[in-house]
């Protein structure tokens, strides 16, 4: 089990591929499960002239995103207001994206997943080779034409071509359309009978990723996050306690497949939870 007590973390400058000013708090990175790699962020977006925005794309992972703050724009009329989620299948396009102001809670991830380190050293030898614009990647091929590219997505190729000797960088045929948003405000509670609540939001695949809500109704009851798989736990109100240490809202847990975390929470606690593929 690890925790991450966002209050205790400044936010960071994101050297952004795209138009706008982007912050950032790295939460983690490493293996939801045997092969599957992810990192997690905290993102703020800056409004006015430094909107974020990006063009119409797609990537080769999946995505969760949690709006903390602000009503992010993905395209296509894909709103994700404060408080609700959206699950982004691989391979399906989103966008054209504008987010002016706010925050969220983004984990992506898949197989050969390319790190933060590597991502952000690739992006500077490109750099040399090109330029970054509005969230293309525009570079000159050997005959002198000029080529374009999603700016993320060039990232993401120029590393697996020298990791692993692709040619192209292959998008999967998406299970889903489009980004899925879930407005866990419209779900009703369902009493598990161990002093808790809950709300399954969704579940998606053949790896059986889930987004649920969890609700304390009495002081003391425990939320067993077993370890069949990777779980982020997202504390929205109130406390809970991990051992004898304590956690309040804007605390990310991780809980580790082959890990069971047991959570203890004070009645009226709640906290948004995140099931990636099993392990």
């Amino acid at each position: 089990m690890e925790a991450f007590i966002s209050g205790d973390v400044p936010w960071e400058t994101v050297a952004n591929h795209r138009s706008g000013e982007v912050y950032r708090k790295f939460l983690r990175e490493g293996e939801l499960a045997p092969g599957v790699g992810y990192t997690a962020d905290l993102v703020k977006f800056s409004e006015g002239a430094g909107t974020f925005t990006a063009p119409r794309h797609r990537h080769d992972y999946d995505q969760f995103r949690l709006t903390l703050e602000g009503c992010p724009d993905y395209g296509h009329n894909v709103l994700a207001p404060a408080g609700q989620v959206a699950y982004f299948p691989a391979g399906a396009h989103y966008g054209p994206e504008r987010i002016e102001g706010g925050s969220i809670l983004q984990v992506q991830w898949s197989h050969s997943w390319v790190t933060r380190q590597e991502y952000d050293e690739m992006r500077e030898q490109l750099s040399q080779t090109g330029r970054f614009e509005d969230g293309t990647y525009i570079s000159v091929d050997d005959t002198g034409a000029e080529q374009r590219a999603d700016a993320a997505n060039a990232v993401f190729e120029a590393v697996k071509r020298k990791r692993f000797g692709m040619t192209a960088l292959a998008f999967p045929t998406p299970r889903y359309p489009q980004p899925i948003v879930m407005n866990p405000a419209a779900f009703a509670w369902r009493a598990d009978g161990n002093g808790l609540s809950s709300k399954v939001l969704a579940r998606y695949t053949e790896n059986d990723v889930y987004a649920s809500q969890h609700r304390w109704d009495e002081d003391d009851a425990t939320l067993v996050l077993s370890a069949e798989r990777t779980q982020l736990l997202w504390i929205t109100a109130g406390e809970i306690r991990i051992g004898d240490v304590s956690y309040g809202p804007q605390t990310a847990i991780w809980s580790d497949y082959a890990e069971i975390t047991n959570v203890v929470g004070g009645a009226g606690a709640e906290a948004v939870c995140f099931g990636f593929p099993i392990a």
